[in-house]
């Protein structure tokens, strides 16, 4: 059976990353790249971030890998045959405008064509197109070959089918797809760092604490935790009746918190708490918080113990 394709369309730091992404699942990936001194240095920094990063798939060989990928000087050449375009150019909209229409124009009518934009919403530079109907945002951290979530943000204009392709496919690749409902700046993935990174920021500008023990907080308090769940899951686990007995003894903190930030209206409302407690009773019913809570405990050891062992003090 003939390997799926895909065109990767900028050879950054994104670029490269999602290439190893493609080439690691077993699709032959194409990379177009129109500054000829990151074209030559492409194969070197994809192979040496592939080796750093083999532990997440072992049984694919280096050499394998790096035979699945190419380099194209042009973009009708990258997108020949592509079943998937991913567009990685500089965070500009002019940019992305530009390179949104070359590619509507060039790639296979079936083609998806995704954007890994962190910040504008796809109808910001593909809404007059017309192959509009199969572009769409599909944002990774960074970098994807490591951090497998990605955020599928699609506009009004977006048929529900392309979604459920996007997430197909990524899934199909080792990602981990989420879905962002509607279009808003920064997404949501920027938005919950930004919230964290503004008030470390803050924290450290009002003399509260240095640098590196408000980094501290994170690498050797939540960091471990949210290594193996998200906060919500893990608040979850710090009351005994779960998420809804921890917001009612300590949901006041944050809405103090968001008054001081300048809310007029409380954050923890009856009716959040009860949407995040059906979502987490369905998810763990409550019976099974103490085999959880004991998970969680053993994992946060293991980590301990990794990291101790690959930087020893």
């Amino acid at each position: 059976m003939t390997a799926p394709r895909a065109a990767i369309a900028g050879a950054g730091i994104i670029g490269a990353s999602w290439a190893i992404v493609f080439a690691r699942a077993g699709w032959q990936v194409a990379v177009y790249e129109r500054n000829e001194d990151r074209r030559a240095t492409l194969p070197a920094r994809i192979e040496q971030a592939a080796a750093r990063a083999q532990a997440v798939a072992p049984d694919v060989a280096i050499a394998t890998l790096m035979a699945r990928i190419t380099v194209c000087a042009t973009l009708a050449e990258a997108l020949a045959g592509a079943q998937w375009v991913q567009e990685c150019a500089s965070e500009s909209l002019p940019v992305k405008a530009a390179l949104f229409a070359g590619m509507d124009a060039l790639a296979e009518p079936g083609a998806l064509l995704a954007s890994s934009t962190s910040s504008f919403g796809i109808s910001r530079f593909a809404a007059g197109l017309p192959g509009r109907a199969r572009c769409l945002v599909v944002h990774p951290a960074t970098p994807p070959h490591l951090m497998p979530v990605v955020e599928v943000v699609g506009a009004p204009f977006t048929p529900q089918a392309l979604i459920d392709r996007a997430f197909a496919v990524m899934r199909d690749v080792g990602q981990v797809p989420v879905l962002v409902r509607r279009e808003t700046p920064g997404f949501v993935m920027n938005r919950l760092q930004g919230a964290l990174l503004i008030e470390m920021f803050r924290t450290i500008s009002e003399g509260l604490m240095s640098p590196e023990d408000v980094d501290r907080l994170i690498g050797d308090g939540f960091g471990l935790r949210w290594a193996f769940m998200g906060p919500l899951a893990g608040i979850d686990l710090n009351a005994p009746g779960g998420i809804a007995d921890y917001l009612g003894r300590y949901g006041f903190i944050f809405d103090g918190m968001a008054q001081e930030a300048g809310a007029t209206d409380k954050v923890v409302t009856p009716e959040l708490v009860a949407m995040l407690d059906s979502a987490r009773r369905a998810a763990l019913p409550l019976t099974d918080l103490p085999a959880r809570t004991a998970w969680r405990d053993a994992r946060i050891a293991a980590l301990r113990a990794l990291r101790t062992e690959l930087d020893p003090p």
